[in-house]
């Protein structure tokens, strides 16, 4: 459009993956030491990809402008035939931190509710018995919900917490040119996914010997304290550090991923020395991140199995501690002769 100064594209997708590969259960008597992986799983994936990018020029100005977006809702349509089939994912030192059933998506959130904390020994004689009561109903305890209203808090309340699967992801560029100057510019960021801050567990808890957070000396929970995060802090607390909305934290963030300066040598200059083109540039990538995840990096590592095996993505948005996104300040020089 706007003779080849505007260029537009949209995609939308709407796509079903059968025969998909998901573990079945076995009657013992068969004699199987692992359940066997069937060909019977289904899921949907629908969304939307939009892009659009202007070339433009004012006097020596030149530049051009780029933005896209995408969107997409994943679905397990069918697992092993049984909707109330739940394939437990990621777990390390915690029970399951994610689960794949039908009707949700891959790898959803998997665990307790919280819903505030115990203020007082009277309130927690009056709530669900908490783990087989005693010291987890007194006050300064995380109050986890009872979800399917049996009067007591055991296993049976987990429930799917969350989505590691945003809202949309998005990204910007642009390049300024004028004279022997361009200006480059990229950004890129997602947008309402959540983050399983499994870092947590480490910090925040007295789960082993070692470094706290800071929040677990200034944040947990006293008498009358109105802006804890944390109970009330004791040495044989293994209750609290059960997977819950607790590591759920909001993963969006938006990105400066690369920015560069080029200056082009005056062809006039660089031809006394035998070059024909001459260009110094400054380079940053990663410099700038805008987020309120707490943890080292929202943009980590996705570690899947691999097309076809439903169940089997069980790392998505789980942070384990990954290595950070390098930030870098590089300045060069690009010669031809």
């Amino acid at each position: 459009m706007f003779n080849g100064n505007l260029g537009l594209s949209f995609d939308w997708f709407n796509r079903t993956t059968s025969d998909m590969l998901f573990p079945v259960e076995v009657q013992r008597s068969q004699g199987f030491a692992v359940a066997p992986f069937q060909n019977i799983g289904e899921m949907n994936n629908k969304g939307i990809e939009i892009s659009a990018n202007y070339n433009g020029k004012a006097g020596d100005l030149t530049y051009t402008l780029g933005a896209n977006y995408s969107t997409y809702r994943n679905k397990v349509i069918k697992t092993d035939g049984n909707a109330s089939t739940q394939y437990f994912g990621f777990t390390t030192r915690l029970p399951a931190m994610s689960v794949t059933q039908a009707g949700f998506p891959i790898a959803s959130f998997f665990g307790y509710t919280l819903d505030g904390f115990i203020e007082s020994d009277a309130e927690g004689q009056n709530l669900p018995v908490q783990f087989g009561g005693g010291i987890n109903n007194k006050a300064g305890n995380f109050k986890f919900k009872d979800t399917n209203g049996d009067g007591k808090i055991t296993a049976a309340d987990r429930t799917i917490i969350g989505s590691p699967h945003a809202d949309f992801a998005y990204g910007i560029n642009a390049s300024l040119g004028y004279k022997a100057f361009r200006l480059d510019l990229f950004g890129q960021g997602v947008q309402g996914n959540q983050l399983f801050n499994y870092i947590r567990y480490w910090t925040d808890f007295p789960t082993f010997a070692g470094n706290r957070s800071i929040r677990m000396v200034t944040q947990s929970w006293e008498p009358g304290k109105k802006d804890a995060m944390l109970p009330i802090a004791r040495s044989n607390d293994n209750i609290s550090s059960q997977p819950s909305t607790y590591y759920l934290e909001d993963g969006s963030y938006f990105r400066l991923k690369n920015v560069q300066l080029n200056y082009t040598i005056p062809s006039k200059i660089i031809k006394k020395v035998g070059l024909n083109t001459a260009t110094v540039y400054i380079q940053g990538q990663n410099l700038i991140t805008a987020t309120k995840y707490t943890g080292i990096d929202p943009e980590i590592n996705l570690r899947n199995s691999g097309a076809g095996v439903l169940g089997q993505d069980r790392h998505i948005g789980v942070d384990e501690g990954a290595y950070p996104t390098y930030k870098a300040t590089i300045l060069g020089l690009s010669i031809g002769f």
